[in-house]
């Protein structure tokens, strides 16, 4: 069962290359997990838009059985917390920036995870469809911002 996912996140990930090839798939770039030090670790990466308003509307990865898509939010009294969303809007040009303290992606219950290893996952966006990806994990502290929040 394994080798069929791996087999087909492989042949996957041949299909989106040539189609994102000619400008139909967002381009990703940075993309980074910071390695977990509880159940969860969050994604993180920049995507450039290819001339089409898009959504992300999912991302599944073996390292986890759940991942969701969050939007940090400032509550009142100056409280931060997750917000769980059913989608990221990603704009026709310019960038779609997940990062510490705004967009992110939540990954549950994830397997340990080692610093410099990499890690597939698989985006789907509402138009462009799936689009395989390697993010690399990284050291907690490389994903802060500048309040100390990873997410």
């Amino acid at each position: 069962m394994k080798r069929t996912i791996t087999v087909g996140l492989a042949l996957m990930a041949l299909l989106v290359s040539a189609c994102g090839s000619d400008g139909t798939m967002p381009a990703i770039s940075d993309a980074r997990i910071g390695q977990p030090t509880g159940p969860n670790a969050a994604l993180y990466f920049t995507a450039t838009g290819y001339g089409v308003d898009d959504a992300l509307i999912s991302v599944e990865t073996h390292v986890a059985p759940s991942a969701q898509l969050h939007q940090t939010v400032m509550g009142d009294g100056g409280t931060m917390s997750m917000e769980p969303l059913s989608a990221i809007p990603m704009p026709a040009s310019g960038d779609l920036v997940l990062e510490p303290g705004g967009y992110h992606v939540m990954l549950i219950d994830v397997d340990e995870l080692e610093i410099g290893s990499t890690v597939k996952l698989m985006l789907t966006w509402e138009k462009a469809g799936a689009e395989t990806i390697e993010a690399e994990v990284v050291d907690p502290a490389e994903t802060m911002d500048e309040t100390g929040s990873d997410g």
